[in-house]
């Protein structure tokens, strides 16, 4: 392209506010992309927490059940041990997955509010009455 192709296609550029929008499109696929994997990551380093307090959760009720088990009880503590530790296991369990759950439906939402960034409405407009042509 030439310095005088090029001139023209600017000053079309700045002529038509739609030519506009569609020159800056890419810029804003980008920006909304960027945006996008920022709002993952931090879904997935929401997701991490969640994983990370029900391990530690768990590992300290773990831990404390394995002193009771080591302790000398009555075979009948521990069965309480193990039935307390399996309905703690499983609260856990139910707990974690509501959790993780939810972390993925606030990124999802917020994936959706990137997605509405892509087009901007005004722009868009714009850009189609260079397309419109008037009944006569």
């Amino acid at each position: 392209m030439n310095d005088r192709t090029r001139m023209s296609v600017l000053s079309a550029a700045d002529a038509a506010p739609g030519w506009n929008w569609a020159l800056d499109f890419g810029r804003q696929q980008m920006a909304v992309a960027v945006e996008g994997a920022s709002t993952m990551y931090r879904g997935f380093e929401a997701m991490r927490r969640v994983q990370e307090q029900i391990a530690h959760h768990a590992a300290e009720r773990h831990a404390e059940a394995a002193e009771q088990l080591r302790a000398r009880k009555a075979p009948a503590d521990l069965i309480a041990t193990q039935s307390q530790l399996l309905h703690d296991d499983l609260e856990d369990a139910t707990r974690y997955w509501q959790q993780l759950a939810a972390a993925a439906f606030e990124m999802n939402s917020q994936l959706l509010g990137c997605a509405t960034h892509l087009v901007d409405t005004d722009g868009a407009f714009a850009a189609a009455r260079i397309f419109h042509v008037p009944k006569t």
